[in-house]
């Protein structure tokens, strides 16, 4: 016997609504979320009403998790998942996936493909020499591009190994009053 598409959908939305709490589905939604919508969308979205995502949006945006925007074509606020988000997401991806030493090297690796291209090119980006015409087809342009994306992020994600080392280590900062330790 099989269900019914349309019943297994429905059960499966049940279970998520009794399962998590509201500003879990919203987090969860935005998640997934890279484009601006609207506040009535994430709501419908996370099956709650457009008061309560506010409420978990407004919540999230302080958190840095989603940025607010005011899109000069649309009415409202609008939200989308902040990029800082997403690359502090992708860095803990990449530390769960490989070990702090391996990192290293990649780091290494990507920082001198990168220094070939712009070394063979005279330009410090892909971007510029697109631009300067330098002579480097499509293909070649795009693996400059990912090793530099790639590059950025393996130091995020070492920053982060760096960051969560120095935090388990010490956390004495804390007790006066600057949790990162970053004022003074």
């Amino acid at each position: 016997m099989t269900d019914d598409p349309a019943e297994v959908n429905e059960r499966v939305i049940e279970e998520w609504k009794a399962d998590t709490s509201p500003g879990e589905r919203v987090r969860t939604v935005m998640k997934r979320t890279y484009d601006t919508q609207s506040v009535a969308t994430i709501a419908e979205r996370a099956l709650i009403s457009e008061t309560t995502a506010r409420k978990h949006l407004e919540a999230l945006t302080e958190d840095g998790f989603v940025e607010a925007v005011s899109p000069a074509d649309k009415r409202g606020t609008w939200y989308k998942r902040a990029p800082r988000s997403v690359v502090l997401e992708r860095a803990q991806q990449i530390l769960d996936s490989v070990d702090v030493e391996t990192l290293s090297a990649r780091v290494t690796e990507l920082r001198e493909t990168v220094r070939e291209f712009e070394d063979e090119t005279g330009v410090e980006s892909p971007y510029a020499a697109a631009i300067a015409d330098t002579g480097l087809d499509t293909a070649a342009v795009t693996e400059w591009q990912t090793a530099r994306r790639n590059l950025k992020l393996a130091r995020a994600a070492l920053a982060l190994a760096d960051a969560t080392d120095a935090v388990g280590k010490d956390s004495g900062s804390e007790e006066h009053g600057d949790p990162a330790g970053v004022m003074g």
